[in-house]
């Protein structure tokens, strides 16, 4: 065993990055195989959760590889310039298997000719994470919104009519990790999350995530302000 902390923490990443890899393996020849076989309507929306649940460890494993990246100091921001309908509608496609096999209710809602400069590869995490985590609290309809606000900040919401955030969630200073006695989460997501989007710097301004009440739907809304 490494006495070495830095090489301990290159070896863990190096073994996610593999699971990674191995993982997406076999999810494809899983794929291949349900496709395959002759299946029933219910063993087929059974077949549609393990392939949702697939997509969703897969994601992790990303989120965990980036955000070691971004604590241990690494510059991985490559900020370009995305049109925003593009990019909202190529997310709510990636997430066919999750509309399937939850009932979901996905779509996008954005000004046809709004634009703005950021890491694509971060947001997408952070977002994959976020709709994830509002189907796993029950939310049936999820709508990804875009605009900007506050002097040149974009904001990507996402917004959700499930039993949204607990007052205790909603007072906890995710961005350090912090964690409520009442409550079963480490915050520890959204604390990545965080770190992630406020790796977005223009001049004095920077990057951070939200959470609210949402306008739009019922439940929870998760805000990324992305400076411009």
């Amino acid at each position: 065993m490494t006495n070495n902390p830095q090489l301990a923490d290159q070896l863990l990443a190096a073994s996610i990055h593999e699971i990674k890899n191995r993982f997406g393996l076999v999810f494809s020849q899983l794929d291949q195989l349900l496709a395959a076989l002759p299946l029933d309507e219910s063993l087929n929306q059974s077949a549609e959760q393990i392939k949702s649940e697939a997509e969703f460890i897969g994601a992790e494993l990303v989120r965990v590889l980036a955000s070691y990246k971004t604590l241990e100091g690494d510059n991985l921001i490559n900020q370009d310039q995305q049109f925003l309908v593009d990019f909202l509608e190529e997310k709510v496609a990636r997430h066919a298997n999750t509309i399937r096999a939850h009932h979901l209710n996905l779509s996008y809602d954005s000004d046809e000719e709004l634009d703005g400069f950021f890491d694509a590869g971060v947001v997408n995490i952070v977002l994959d994470t976020t709709i994830y985590n509002a189907v796993k609290e029950g939310a049936k309809t999820i709508l990804l919104s875009a605009d900007y606000v506050d002097d040149y900040y974009l904001r990507i919401q996402v917004h959700d009519d499930g039993p949204g955030f607990p007052a205790s969630m909603l007072e906890t200073d995710f961005s350090q990790g912090q964690i409520k006695s009442d409550s079963q989460s480490t915050g520890l997501g959204l604390f990545f999350a965080q770190r992630l989007i406020s790796q977005h710097q223009e001049g004095e301004k920077q990057g951070r995530v939200e959470l609210g009440k949402s306008d739009r739907l019922s439940g929870a809304c998760v805000s990324l302000f992305l400076p411009q």
